[in-house]
């Protein structure tokens, strides 16, 4: 009976601190976690706290000090404290710098799950300008202060304004060569030939891994239909695999680079990028606004059996993206304390969840399933089935974010414990 007892308690307990197969926004992970690596995620966005930072600073607000703003104008970035960020001036570059000497954490990401909501404001801006996010970059490259342009080996991803997508690889800036479904130097159309929309949420869910030895795996969907609302509407827009002998990372395609002989050995242009590094967001000309931004080191042979998460699935091109625009768009609002599910209409019908001191109270439905986070992404406690309220008062003073789910419905609540 005791060892029968340990066996339930053993069960019990990895029930309880399962991951979830959503992120702390809601919207469905593809890949699991890797056990004991930090994620990054914009949480922080929304303190309530509006700021700007730039000038080759950080966000003050940011607990791992990985913010890193390497706009080459000055330009920086604007955070409305309500969960959205605004890319500003005409070069924003904005790295997830989790390489940086005085980050209190410091890793590497190598295989990578990305996710984010990003709404163009306005039509302009370069073509190759719109949703673009790099992957396994160093933290000196891209032509940054005191960097070295031969650690700038990067794998972007690129919805772009002229309302193509690609992969581009870049082994030494500037010089760089893309790919996409259609082959190498190719760009295929994202939008029926239209341009990137404005005024739309679109989602980027941008996956890398190393698939064995030797051959790097780049996974791209989309969510170009549920206009930011959890868990999201994912659909496949092309893969790519990266062996190191055929797709160029060097100005045009070259064969060779130059003047990286003495970087870590860095002279062949077909070499496959197999490090990790860290991740950047970056656009020119233009001035988009991004949210629920997260970054996860994931097990690549771990997957959630999602219904719509396509990971792994067919090879096609989504049949959404026809360019249209929202017809109206509810601005975004409120005061800071509830990050919103949707801009077009309330998720969250019937499930209600309200603070008292450190209680939350949960009514319209029979049982929950509640989850406590702390600023950093890091679950801290998981109680499932909680019928009416419950109590908050293992947690020291402090700010949490908070999920809770039931009836397929997902909210989540930034709260202060008095």
């Amino acid at each position: 009976m005791k060892k029968m007892g340990l066996f339930f308690s053993f069960v019990l307990a990895s029930f309880l601190f399962a991951e979830e197969s959503t992120d702390v926004f809601g919207f469905q992970k593809f890949y699991k976690s890797k056990s004991g690596m930090q994620e990054w995620n914009s949480l922080h966005w929304a303190n309530g706290s509006e700021r700007t930072f730039k000038d080759w600073s950080g966000d003050i607000e940011d607990n791992t000090q990985w913010t890193d703003d390497r706009s080459s104008d000055g330009g920086g970035f604007y955070v409305d404290g309500k969960g959205t960020m605004q890319m500003l001036a005409n070069n924003p570059r904005f790295h997830i710098n989790s390489l940086q000497s005085w980050a209190s954490v410091k890793q590497e990401f190598l295989n990578t799950e990305y996710t984010a909501y990003f709404k163009r404001d306005a039509l302009g801006g370069e073509n190759y300008g719109g949703m673009v996010v790099g992957v396994r970059s160093g933290p000196l490259g891209h032509a940054s202060g005191g960097g070295n342009n031969c650690d700038a080996n990067t794998y972007y991803a690129r919805f772009r304004n002229d309302g193509k997508w690609d992969f581009e690889k870049e082994w030494k800036h500037p010089g760089s060569y893309y790919r996409s479904s259609s082959g190498i130097g190719a760009q295929d159309p994202l939008w029926g030939g239209n341009v990137l929309p404005v005024g739309k949420w679109i989602g980027m869910k941008y996956i890398v891994y190393n698939k064995d030895a030797s051959t790097v795996r780049l996974e791209l969907y989309i969510d170009s239909t549920s206009n930011a609302t959890p868990p999201g509407k994912w659909e496949l827009v092309g893969v790519a695999e990266d062996a190191g002998t055929d797709w160029s990372g060097a100005s045009y395609g070259a064969a060779t680079i130059e003047g990286c002989a003495d970087y870590n050995g860095l002279v062949n242009a077909y070499a496959a990028i197999l490090k990790g590094g860290i991740v950047l967001m970056r656009s020119d000309n233009d001035h988009p606004y991004y949210k629920y931004v997260s970054v996860r080191e994931i097990e690549p042979t771990q997957k959630f059996e999602n219904e719509n998460s396509g990971a792994g699935g067919n090879e096609q091109t989504p049949e959404s993206g026809s360019g249209e625009t929202e017809k109206e768009e509810i601005p975004e609002g409120g005061s800071g304390e509830e990050i919103p599910n949707s801009l077009e209409k309330p998720v969250l019908k019937f499930l209600n969840v309200q603070q008292k001191g450190s209680s939350l109270y949960i009514s319209g439905v029979e049982k929950a399933d509640v989850a406590v986070f702390d600023l950093q992404g890091r679950l801290l406690q998981r109680k499932m089935g909680i019928s009416k309220n419950i109590s908050l008062e293992a947690f020291s003073k402090g700010v949490y974010i908070v999920q809770v789910q039931a009836l397929k419905q997902v909210t989540t609540l930034r709260i202060s414990l008095p």
